[in-house]
């Protein structure tokens, strides 16, 4: 019976491959910045690695892993909001990063439930002031 049931599963396999792809990870929107989707990923790490960034001094070590978005944060054209990080589950979603464009008008932010959202100027300046 064992045999039957592994002999199924190996088929299936062949017939449909494990389902992995080398280029797999999260998906973004239309329109979202490399400098977004790097920034996403480094806020992720430092997250789920239980570090709350708590300024711009911080994000040296993620240097050689996102470049743009380090970049992108220490040109401002990025901005993160200090202390805050990706939960999972979170109840009611809060802004964590912004595009620089989103204060003048409409841009990408990346808010506390991990997931990239299209903010405006009205949204972004509710915001606390950064240090």
């Amino acid at each position: 019976m064992f045999r039957r049931i592994g002999l199924v599963f190996v088929s299936l396999l062949m017939v449909g491959g494990c389902g992995g792809n080398e280029n797999a990870g999260p998906t973004f929107p239309a329109g979202t910045s490399e400098a977004m989707s790097e920034t996403h990923a480094l806020l992720l790490e430092a997250s789920y690695g239980g570090i709350p960034l708590k300024s711009v001094k911080e994000i040296d070590a993620y240097e050689s892993r996102f470049p743009k978005a380090v970049a992108a944060i220490k040109s401002g054209e990025v901005k993160i909001i200090w202390g805050k990080t990706i939960k999972d589950n979170s109840p009611s979603p809060e802004i964590i990063a912004f595009e620089k464009l989103a204060e003048s008008g409409e841009g990408w932010a990346i808010k506390d439930d991990g997931k990239l959202h299209k903010v405006t100027s009205s949204e972004v300046t509710k915001l606390p002031k950064g240090k």
